[in-house]
């Protein structure tokens, strides 16, 4: 199958021209992470699947997708993804297509030197840390790949755990600690570290052996992760991070009910307070109002 991108819409061409405006906005993709690019690259692999089949055997001859006109960087990223459904992507303009434009579905984790458009964009440094997101420009589906760089004293993020994510961690190069609920573990180039969805296990990897660490980080969500919601918890900070279609917050840990304790009290009326606590509460529907001062961080008013 011949893949064609043409600014020029075509009859039953793919309209990556509206789609783009509506999750992007800019000519460009979005610089430092996955944000939109993951439920873009979604939408368009299966807005693919639609129109040409999701078997080469039985793809059509051609298939033409309408684009907007975008920058450098927003070409290398379409003309990725498309590089997984054809070997022969053209770029058309004024009647004359360019040559083979196909991308090969390869990232070194390794060489931060000779990164294309769209890896350069999806690169982000702050002071002791430095990310290059590595999806969706690997394809679609539930993973989310990235390399960092900790300077020495720094971290790549808090001790966390999460609750629809199964996360690996490979060292690439140098040495540092692996805080490991409340085990410490020296970890060197080549170990490869499995934190799965289950037991709440909450991991932290800290450069302090004198050296940057360099660590390939692999999350790989139950769904995709636009479909997706995930609780990840920061001991540390007792706080609970819900994230995914639907709901954003940021609350304490101890604001969460003890499932036992919640059908305890179900039927009984009570207002939770920010601390986590609770006070009683005359709610409607309640005939019975909680006023045992046990398990609470709060005061009868």
């Amino acid at each position: 199958m011949k893949l064609i991108l043409e600014e020029a819409l075509r009859e039953k061409a793919i309209r990556v021209d509206l789609a783009w405006t509506l999750f992007f906005e800019k000519p460009t993709i979005p610089e430092g992470h996955g944000g939109r690019l993951i439920p873009f690259t979604n939408w368009l692999w299966d807005e693919l699947g639609k129109k040409a089949g999701n078997l080469n055997r039985n793809s059509i001859n051609e298939l033409t997708l309408t684009i907007p006109s975008i920058s450098e960087q927003g070409m290398d990223f379409l003309l990725r993804l498309a590089s997984f459904w054809s070997n022969e992507i053209y770029l058309k303009k004024d009647g004359v297509l360019s040559e083979n434009l196909w991308r090969k579905p390869v990232i070194n984790v390794f060489d931060d030197s000779k990164l294309d458009g769209s890896e350069r964009s999806l690169t982000r440094k702050r002071e002791g840390y430095y990310t290059r997101f590595l999806m969706p420009l690997l394809g679609p589906g539930r993973t989310a790949f990235r390399v960092e760089v900790i300077e020495n004293g720094e971290s790549s993020a808090r001790l966390h755990s999460h609750s629809e994510v199964d996360e690996y961690y490979l060292i690439l190069e140098g040495s540092g600690t692996l805080r490991f609920n409340d085990k410490e573990i020296a970890v060197h180039r080549g170990d490869l570290i499995g934190k799965p969805t289950g037991p709440d296990d909450a991991s932290q990897l800290i450069a302090d052996q004198g050296e940057l660490l360099r660590i390939l980080d692999m999350e790989v969500w139950h769904d995709r992760p636009d479909n997706s919601k995930d609780l990840i918890h920061n001991p540390d900070f007792n706080e609970i991070f819900m994230r995914g279609r639907g709901w954003g917050a940021l609350v304490p840990a101890d604001a969460l009910l003890n499932p036992s304790d919640f059908g305890q009290y179900y039927n009984e009326s009570y207002k939770r307070t920010k601390d986590g606590g609770w006070v009683p509460s005359k709610a409607r529907g309640h005939k019975k109002i909680r006023t045992s001062p046990s398990n609470s961080k709060g005061s009868e008013k």
